[in-house]
């Protein structure tokens, strides 16, 4: 069963804010279910998602603001055809 959504962004080029808005999108999405959102280390340029089961990160989206900002509905698609990957 998968256990948590993780959110890693790049905070060198201030991309909490994009970070936040997909964060609220994935709670919309996936109710009940963990989502965690951290600050990558160092600059990567990026917004990082991936299902954590049971320690074990499989990424499913890792793209810059803009496209992450504009593909919501991409990230919720790829996180639940991951999900069920993931189950079997």
């Amino acid at each position: 069963m998968v256990k948590a959504i993780d959110i890693e962004y790049c905070g060198g080029w201030g991309y909490g804010g994009p970070a936040t808005r997909l964060k609220k999108s994935l709670e919309a999405a996936f109710p009940g279910v963990e989502i965690k959102m951290h600050s990558a280390d160092g600059t990567t340029g990026k917004i990082e998602v991936a299902w954590i089961d049971n320690g074990k990160k499989s990424i499913v989206w890792s793209k810059g603001k803009a496209d992450t900002e504009n593909g919501h509905n991409t990230v919720v698609n790829n996180l639940k055809e991951a999900q069920w990957e993931i189950i079997l």
